[in-house]
């Protein structure tokens, strides 16, 4: 009996993981740039003497899903989004982050930041200044930004070998850790332009739907497992 209480706890545990997942996806739909995340799960064996192996379900970790959001144009100079595989670098006070959420503007001192005052940095990893008496800033595919007087700076593109190894750390910024970036190639950058979230709403209503009856499924179990053992105990003395 207990072995049948375990493994639909076990069960709750994971599919609230899961909907705990699914309600972050549908929070930020409508995030600049941000990718839905899933969790991953598999099979956890108990063996067990003379008896059958007990299977429980373990959460192990959760991926990314990397592609790209749907591209709108805003008309604003500072919107960039990254068409392909890349990263824009930001200095934080942590250190640098990387993001694809190409939602920039120019601070009081000409450079270029994030809505939360971060630097975006350029190919060496300085910060990318621009005279304020030249605010008509172009900016090519590869990253180039010029200004009335000429070339300013090129704004770093970064990919990493594995992108699921990126840490979410709040504000659509991502922690490397330990891991080294490389330039990234065959990725251009499109002015006026920001990233939609790629999150499909439908699917993931239609997932928690799923989700909140396979958690009703299992509180019977449970709850019909729990009525069982209250009646063996009941009829115990009758045994006696």
């Amino acid at each position: 009996m207990e072995n049948a209480v375990f493994i639909g706890l076990s069960q709750q545990m994971a599919l609230k993981r899961r909907l705990d997942m699914t309600a972050n996806n549908l929070a930020n739909v409508n995030t600049t740039a941000f990718k839905s995340e899933h969790p991953l799960f598999e099979e956890f064996l108990v063996e067990r003497a003379n008896q059958d192996d007990v299977s429980y379900v373990q959460d192990y970790g959760s991926y990314r899903d990397l592609r790209e959001g749907e591209f709108t144009h805003t008309g604003r100079p500072l919107d960039l989004a990254i068409s392909g595989e890349g990263y824009f670098s930001i200095e934080t006070d942590e250190g640098i982050r990387y993001t694809r959420n190409g939602s920039f503007r120019l601070d009081p001192d000409g450079n270029v930041v994030t809505i939360n005052n971060e630097a975006l940095l350029d190919e060496n990893n300085r910060k990318i200044t621009i005279d304020l008496q030249f605010q008509e800033v172009s900016i090519a595919p590869d990253g180039t930004v010029t200004t009335a007087p000429g070339q300013t700076a090129k704004i770093g593109l970064v990919k990493f070998e594995n992108p699921q190894i990126l840490k979410q750390v709040g504000n659509g910024l991502y922690d490397a850790e330990d891991f080294r970036p490389e330039a990234a190639v065959d990725v251009n950058i499109m002015q006026r332009t920001l990233e939609k979230s790629n999150v499909q709403p439908i699917l993931e209503m239609t997932a928690m739907i799923d989700i909140m009856r396979a958690y009703q499924s299992a509180q019977q179990l449970l709850d019909s497992e729990h009525d069982l053992q209250m009646k063996s105990i009941e009829e115990m003395p009758t045994l006696q």
